[in-house]
């Protein structure tokens, strides 16, 4: 009996997606002003989340889904990177980013999950939520930075919260539906292949 459940060589592992989760929802929670996370906490969470999406797009790659690599890989590295910006400075090693600078570089990543997004639509429509709501909150929070108005810091904050809830959804859904063996939890897929997307 078919269980549509993902191919070994397709998968976008699901660990990858629940640390995506936890750094985007943080950031976003964070530099919104929603919510005031230690120096300490971020310092574990990015490297740790960072390495993980890494490690997924690593073994998305060596099981042959370079797209899901290409997605990973560079979510991973921005995950990283967000230690030199939020986490250093308050330990007194360099100095914060300008406005300017920062907003550049958070809309380029935008940009990047716009090709995300735009990729998605042959996937399923929780993978279509995550990048979707991942391309608003980087947008909105560097609207909200260069312009300094908190109201589209506030908006970015909740587009990287709702981002961090249809990743984990996508994420444990998927685990679920390969330890019932059958789709128990949507996922909205387009096609039969399309759970193919998503793995443990």
């Amino acid at each position: 009996m078919p269980t549509n459940l993902p191919a070994a060589h397709k998968r976008i592992p699901s660990y990858g997606l629940l640390a995506m989760a936890v750094c985007i929802s943080a950031y976003a929670l964070n530099l919104s002003g929603l919510l005031d996370i230690s120096a300490a906490t971020l310092g574990v969470l990015f490297p740790v989340c960072g390495c993980l999406q890494i490690m997924a797009g690593l073994h998305a790659g060596q099981s042959g889904n370079q797209s899901a690599a290409a997605a990973m890989l560079p979510l991973g590295m921005f995950c990283l990177s967000l230690t030199g910006f939020e986490v250093f400075p308050r330990l007194g090693i360099g100095h914060s980013p300008e406005a300017a600078t920062l907003g550049a570089y958070l809309t380029m990543w935008a940009l990047f999950a716009a090709l995300l997004f735009l990729g998605s639509f042959q996937q399923c429509r929780a993978l279509q939520a995550v990048f979707a709501n991942l391309l608003f909150c980087l947008l909105f929070l560097a609207l909200g930075i260069l312009s300094e108005n908190p109201a589209f810091l506030l908006t970015g904050g909740i587009c990287g919260v709702i981002c961090g809830v249809s990743a984990g959804y996508a994420a444990v859904a998927q685990l679920l539906n390969r330890c019932c063996g059958r789709a128990v939890f949507p996922t909205g897929q387009v096609n039969q292949d399309i759970e193919d997307q998503l793995a443990p």
